[in-house]
């Protein structure tokens, strides 16, 4: 009989081993199955708050972009409405005085009058039209002279006697075949003859500047050693600043009259 009791309690022993061994298989299987579930949720909601971010900060964008194009559009509609007071002032100082129009941001412009007699109107609008061409030709020229100044004196390195020349030389030719082409946008004789018997031709012509640019800048590189020597981009810099100071300065004398 005790032998069959202590045979009992040696094979007893095992199975209370690989009972506890199991539970601690269980026992860590579901600790590491807790871990991996946290672990799951942490990352979830890592995820869930970047994307929270992530929309917040294109609802900022989004909202940043809605304001900068209605700022756009504010300043693009009080240009709009100062261009066309300009416009509508202009208009008023020259309902007496036929074809009177200024430089804009398009457009180089000349004007000229010039009193006639009986039938000489033929040759008054030969005579006004070359008038209007001088004046032109002149601005021209020194519009383009100072293009040419600021040009050089923006270049980083020392440029010789022969690449001004040459850029200088081009404009010349261009301005000159453009005023020669250029023919009259307005031109308007007085209903009626003064006192003397005499009435007024007005005359104006216009040349732009945007033609007169691109025509320059080709002209300047039609020539290989220069087209690699010139620096389109800061010649084209040097015009706008140019040609935007003229405008300013047009419009400036325009307000004080």
């Amino acid at each position: 009989m005790a032998s069959i009791v202590a045979m009992s309690m040696i094979m007893a022993v095992p199975a209370n081993a690989q009972s506890r061994k199991d539970k601690k298989a269980a026992e860590k299987a579901q600790w590491e199955l807790q871990q991996q579930q946290q672990k799951e949720e942490a990352e979830l909601r890592h995820q869930m708050k970047m994307d929270s971010l992530r929309n917040a900060q294109q609802a900022q964008n989004a909202a940043a972009a809605k304001a900068q194009a209605d700022q756009a559009k504010r300043e693009k509609d009080a240009e709009r409405r100062a261009a066309e007071q300009e416009q509508l002032r202009r208009e008023q100082a020259t309902t007496d005085m036929p074809c009177q129009i200024f430089d804009d941001a398009e457009w180089f412009t000349a004007t000229a009058s010039r009193r006639f007699k009986g039938s000489n109107a033929n040759t008054v609008v030969t005579a006004l039209l070359r008038s209007a061409k001088q004046q032109l030709l002149q601005k021209l020229q020194g519009k383009y002279q100072q293009v040419a100044d600021d040009y050089f004196d923006q270049m980083d390195v020392e440029e010789g006697a022969y690449e001004r020349s040459h850029i200088e030389s081009a404009g010349r030719m261009v301005m000159q075949q453009m005023v020669n082409e250029t023919y009259e946008t307005c031109r308007k004789v007085s209903a009626y003859a003064d006192a003397e018997g005499y009435k007024t031709m007005y005359m104006a012509i216009k040349i732009s500047k945007k033609e007169l640019l691109e025509k320059t800048v080709n002209e300047i590189s039609k020539e290989e050693e220069m087209r690699v020597r010139f620096n389109e981009k800061q010649f084209r810099d040097s015009a706008f600043k140019v040609f935007e100071e003229d405008n300013k300065k047009a419009y400036d004398e325009f307000q004080q009259q």
